[in-house]
């Protein structure tokens, strides 16, 4: 704020528009109003400053004209009127006024990352995801957007519950860790509780579903489907590893396409029903594993960078 505009806001010599301005910049921040009133502050005591030396220099005794006082009065009183109207704005102005500032953190393919965030919650997003949070919560409630994949490790708050909120579920927890699929354009949304308790509401489904710890619900064709975590190594993902265990190439295809946003074309169509077993990092990508997939089942592949392309025949 220009220090020469506040000066005259204390004097009272400012314009509506300059009123306006400085209004806003006291709404801003406490710490606004702070350095307002240590302005002010000094300005009061600068004007007694200067009466007392104009009372004790004075040769004779002089009265100030009433209506100069009054007008004085009336513009310290004005002063005062529009600041304690602002900081009353400020501090009394309902919930749902205040604006909230946002954050977003897209994944790129082939990458994951981690963050914390201001509660103090860690997150993993995996390939392809996007997590949008505050930058602060609110009281009484944490609420996160997700599109993808994400691995929670929930701070236990007991009057703030936790929610992330997808394209076709909305998860409520205390405290706890799960895993969360769902890819806004991908036929895939699945929850798994490894840890505590989570509360499961998905679209198209009228009854909400309490998770138990080691199971996993899966929304297909607007039901539930209940299941046990029997791998816990797939969600080793959030430590930079893909792991398979009894998939078929089928399915392990249509993971490389999402988490390195690449077209696979298969050719060879009976080599989509044969299962494998292994583990991969992330960071190799996705033609370390086609190799490794050649050794077990006889096949050739061809990669089109200028397409994103790979058409195994």
């Amino acid at each position: 704020m220009d220090k020469e505009l506040l000066q005259r806001y204390v004097e009272g010599n400012v314009t509506i528009e300059e009123i306006g301005t400085v209004v806003d910049w006291l709404d801003a921040s406490e710490e606004n109003v702070r350095e307002f009133m240590a302005l002010h502050k000094l300005y009061d005591i600068s004007l007694l400053n200067k009466q007392a030396y104009k009372q004790a220099t004075s040769a004779s005794k002089q009265t100030i004209p009433f209506k100069k006082m009054a007008y004085e009065l009336l513009k310290i009183a004005a002063i005062f009127l529009i600041l304690w109207i602002g900081m009353q704005w400020f501090y009394n102005r309902p919930e749902e006024e205040n604006v909230m500032a946002y954050q977003t953190l897209s994944v790129p393919a082939g990458q994951r990352a981690e963050l914390t965030l201001p509660d103090n919650t860690k997150v993993w997003l995996n390939a392809k995801s996007k997590l949008t949070y505050p930058t602060n919560f609110e009281k009484g409630s944490r609420k996160v957007e997700l599109d993808g994949e994400a691995f929670f490790d929930i701070t236990y708050l007991e009057k703030q519950p936790f929610i992330v909120q997808t394209d076709k579920m909305s998860i409520e927890v205390l405290g706890t860790e799960f895993n969360v699929v769902d890819y806004t354009d991908h036929n895939i949304s699945d929850v798994s509780l490894l840890k505590g308790s989570v509360k499961l509401k998905a679209n198209g489904v009228s009854q909400e579903y309490i998770l138990k710890v080691n199971e996993k619900v899966q929304l297909k064709d607007g039901k539930l489907h209940t299941s046990a975590i029997v791998d816990l190594d797939y969600y080793k993902w959030k430590e930079g590893l893909l792991c398979f265990n009894n998939e078929t190439v089928g399915d392990i295809i249509k993971k490389l396409q999402l988490y390195f946003d690449i077209k696979i074309d298969v050719k060879r169509q009976e080599l989509l029903k044969f299962r494998y077993t292994g583990k991969f990092r992330t960071k190799d990508g996705v033609e370390q594993v086609l190799k490794v997939l050649q050794l077990e089942h006889k096949f050739s592949y061809v990669k089109n960078s200028e397409l994103n392309t790979i058409t195994i025949k």
